[in-house]
């Protein structure tokens, strides 16, 4: 059992009220009502005379005290926050330091990226050549402006929602290919939808026959999984304002979440060569969640880890303190339910948010030469202005990695698609020949001379380059609209889903604040010292239910400073401890540090006997005081005097 002595009125704590944080005041004052007797029973009769510099009566000859134990149970304290005591009990600098949730950022990309390949509506995703873009359909469609076809914006959705079915590989590699299909009409059983649809088929090791159905001619060429968590990897991991070094959690912190989430806008920004997560807000738009509804509300019991002491200050007189208790001031159990009840959340969150993605200045080349570039790989760059020698965050660069994690482990594939005199004249192999896995040769040796086809290279490099002709041309017809450097698209996206219901919210709440709850203990009532008096002495058990002793103060026992409240008082005592001469001599000295049935061993102790005791004691600043205190003959004595008198 944690034990507490009555209220002692506390003349610094009166002196600093001011300066206190009100649920420190109210924390303090929970604790100090254990056993409060209205302040009767605490500080005797101080002599007259004028206040003090802190508020407390300068000592006059004679001065009585009363020093009084009381073994009341420490009650728990309660607190209850909104949205705004919770920025007056934390504030500003506590609040960003604490965080409520890591999110895991799949969810919300996720919702993201749908949104904008659906911006200009969902008929991508038909067997059809034509997409039947309409970006008149949604509001961000709509956003676009009435020249959306031309538009950076539009081009990007363009991309996503690329399929075998409906690519368009006018001015690339590709193109040439494509015509031996669309020109040669009734020729081949196969089209050129066919091609990409089996290419992009993970564990094809063979063509199908020709009239076999192709499920995946309708899948986008570069999974939205993937593109994900390519964007996690280059563009989230390598922003400094995110921890996870693979960008999937985005840390929330209590002051983002009281504010709307806006401050991600500004967290999340451009930051020195990279170009943000997000864009930061100005008079257009503002960044805004509704995850904290305005009712929100946290109520929280905790369990003090201090205790309130009644004790002497020699040149002030009687007061009280309170001591530290374990590794933090508050011990908080944030999942128990009991303990921590959280209302006010919204059931599925969304937020309102601004993305960009930018583009490179110049194109970048595939890396074509062999043997060298049959290694070129993101961990071992291979030749010059290739795409893993470009920053992470470029889209050229996220866009390659998304195909490189997609079919970086394609099984090795021959499809031939056209044979005449049993040679295959139309037709690719990818990883095969003892090539590396994605590594991509196309036969085009159809005609003389022949049209021309792809180098040789990894896959995923010749999807970049698709990629780079696709957002530069979005209308599709062979002439770039959009010049290169310029494709830097950018989303105002409104009601994203974050990923989480309310109750997953909290139930991810309450790990992530435990394993904070000593630095949300610091934050909340770590300064308690300021509320102390600054004491000399005091008396207490040495432990539940142990014999009174007296203590004096050691460096553990913060007291305030005399003016202001930046840092505890300095520990100054040149001899601690009780002496029976006024010389303070060591051979007088009574107290020491370990005392039977006393686990302490950091500060000066005494166990007075019933009667009358005179002890001798220098102060912080040398003076020399004659303590003479008076025990009950008692079997517990609960309650003493103590006459001071400076020497």
């Amino acid at each position: 059992m944690t034990h507490s002595p009555p209220a002692l009125a506390s003349r610094r704590g009166a002196a600093l009220r001011g300066r206190v944080p009100l649920l420190l005041l109210a924390a303090l004052a929970s604790l100090a009502a254990c056993g409060d007797d209205g302040g009767q029973g605490g500080a005797g009769g101080a002599g007259g005379g004028e206040g003090g510099a802190s508020g407390g009566p300068v000592i006059e000859e004679p001065n009585r005290f009363r020093m009084r134990i009381d073994d009341a149970e420490v009650p728990s304290v309660e607190i209850k926050l909104n949205k705004q005591t919770a920025m007056q009990v934390f504030g500003e600098d506590g609040a960003k330091r604490i965080t409520i949730l890591e999110v895991d950022t799949t969810g919300l990309l996720q919702s993201a990226l749908e949104q904008i390949r659906d911006a200009c509506g969902s008929s991508w995703s038909a067997d059809d050549p034509d997409p039947q873009h309409d970006c008149a359909l949604t509001p961000l469609g709509r956003s676009f402006g009435p020249e959306w076809r031309t538009s950076p914006a539009f081009a990007l959705v363009r991309l996503l929602g690329m399929t075998p079915a409906n690519a368009d590989v006018t001015g690339t590699s590709l193109e040439g290919l494509q015509q031996i299909f669309e020109e040669n009409p009734g020729t081949f059983a196969f089209d050129f939808a066919d091609v990409l649809a089996d290419s992009i088929t993970l564990d094809l090791a063979t063509e199908p026959p020709p009239m076999a159905t192709r499920g995946n001619r309708t899948a986008p060429v570069v999974p939205l999984d993937k593109l994900i968590l390519a964007l996690q990897q280059q563009l989230l991991a390598t922003h400094p304002a995110i921890s996870d070094p693979d960008g999937v959690k985005l840390s929330i912190s209590l002051y983002d979440a009281l504010h709307d989430l806006q401050p991600l806008s500004e967290k999340l920004g451009r930051s020195d060569d990279h170009p943000g997560v997000l864009v930061r807000d100005d008079e257009t738009f503002t960044t805004k969640s509704d995850v904290l509804l305005p009712d929100f509300e946290m109520k929280v019991i905790a369990e003090s880890g201090l205790r309130r002491v009644s004790g002497v200050d020699l040149s002030k007189g009687a007061g009280d303190m309170f001591l530290r208790e374990g590794e933090a001031p508050l011990r908080f159990d944030f999942e128990d339910a009991a303990k921590l009840q959280v209302s006010g959340v919204a059931q599925t969150p969304t937020i309102d948010m601004r993305i960009s993605l930018s583009e490179l200045p110049t194109t970048v080349p595939p890396c074509t030469e062999t043997p060298a570039c049959k290694s070129n790989s993101p961990d071992m760059p291979v030749g010059a202005n290739t795409v893993w020698t470009t920053p992470p965050f470029a889209l050229e660069h996220i866009v390659g990695k998304a195909a490189y994690l997609t079919y970086g482990e394609r099984a090795p594939f021959t499809g031939c698609y056209f044979r005449l005199s049993g040679m295959c004249k139309v037709g690719l192999t990818i990883g095969q020949g003892g090539d590396p896995r994605g590594w991509t040769v196309f036969n085009g040796n159809i005609s003389d001379p022949p049209p021309p086809i792809p180098d040789p290279q990894f896959f995923w490099e010749l999807l970049t380059e698709v990629a780079q002709v696709a957002i530069h041309d979005p209308t599709g017809d062979g002439n770039a609209e959009i010049l290169d450097g310029k494709v830097q698209p950018t989303y105002a996206l409104d009601d994203v889903k974050i990923g989480y219901t309310a109750d997953e919210i909290i139930a991810g709440l309450r790990p992530t604040l435990q394993s904070q709850s000593k630095e949300i203990a610091e934050i909340i009532l770590g300064r308690y010292w300021v509320n102390n008096d600054a004491l000399d002495f005091f008396y207490d058990r040495g432990a539940p239910g142990g014999a009174p002793t007296l203590f004096f103060v050691s460096e553990d026992d913060l007291r305030p400073p005399e003016q202001g409240a930046e840092a505890p008082r300095p520990y100054g005592y040149a001899k601690p401890g009780f002496y029976t001469s006024p010389d303070l001599s060591e051979a007088s000295k009574v107290s020491t540090k370990e005392l039977d049935g006393v686990a302490d061993t950091t500060r000066e102790k005494y166990r007075l006997q019933p009667g009358d005791t005179t002890l001798y004691m220098e102060d912080d600043e040398a003076a020399v005081y004659e303590v003479h205190f008076h025990v009950p003959d008692s079997s517990d004595p609960v309650e003493i005097t103590a006459d001071v008198k400076r020497l």
